[in-house]
């Protein structure tokens, strides 16, 4: 699977224009690290993958086997997990995407039950959000994500708010996900992150200067600063 970006333009209100005709195919079933100084457009780019955010013209498409699929569901992790956790408990948490997708009661409780499970948090289930460490309420915030099932999960710099601990714990959770099938699209200007990636995508001011393998990318940086 693939996304297709075809002649996209975006620009935000009372701005000069970010994206100016910007064609980009993204591998899926990988890994994939979107780099860049501050302000390139990263964050941007990905809400417009995710349909956070409307392209002013162009289009994005996704692709498998040379058909589109318009049944693409999503998960977005943001950098401050505080910025997506809306209940009063754990439990609730976990239950409000489901909710959103109509899932019934019965089901619902079992996806709670497993979840809670699977992410160490069964004994936490009755605790406000608020006395979590900054690692659990990521972990929350993953979790409240994978509850759904996406097909795509986006990370906006998770471990911008971490401990070394806590980011260990992430990249494990995050390497699982490969298991499950699950394509992650991951925001980072870290090169020990860069490694852990399939593949690569480089922006500056807007545009798209590299894309490729995540090792051949980390060559080209190493010969960059050699010369």
């Amino acid at each position: 699977m693939r996304i297709r970006i075809s002649d996209l333009d975006f620009q935000y209100k009372k701005s000069t224009p970010l994206f100016n005709n910007i064609n980009l195919e993204i591998p899926l079933n990988s890994r994939v690290i979107v780099t860049g100084n501050s302000g390139s457009g990263k964050t941007t780019l990905l809400k417009l993958i995710a349909g956070l955010l409307e392209p002013g013209s162009g289009r994005i498409s996704f692709e498998l086997n040379g058909k589109c699929r318009n049944d693409i569901h999503f998960g977005y992790l943001f950098q401050n997990p505080d910025d997506q956790i809306v209940h009063f408990n754990i439990e609730r948490e976990l239950a409000f995407n489901l909710e959103n997708r109509g899932v019934p009661s019965a089901e619902m409780r079992i996806q709670v039950e497993n979840t809670l499970q699977e992410y160490d948090l069964a004994d936490r289930r009755d605790d406000s959000p608020n006395y979590l460490s900054g690692g659990e309420k990521q972990r929350l915030a993953l979790a409240g994500m994978m509850i759904s099932h996406p097909d795509i999960l986006i990370l906006d710099e998770p471990c911008s708010f971490l401990d070394i601990n806590a980011q260990i714990q992430l990249y494990r959770r995050i390497s699982d996900l490969r298991k499950q099938n699950v394509s992650v699209i991951w925001i980072s200007q870290e090169n020990h992150e860069i490694r852990m990636a399939d593949y690569v995508i480089e922006l500056d001011q807007g545009a798209v200067t590299w894309t490729g393998k995540s090792v051949d990318y980390l060559k080209m940086i190493e010969d960059t600063y050699a010369e």
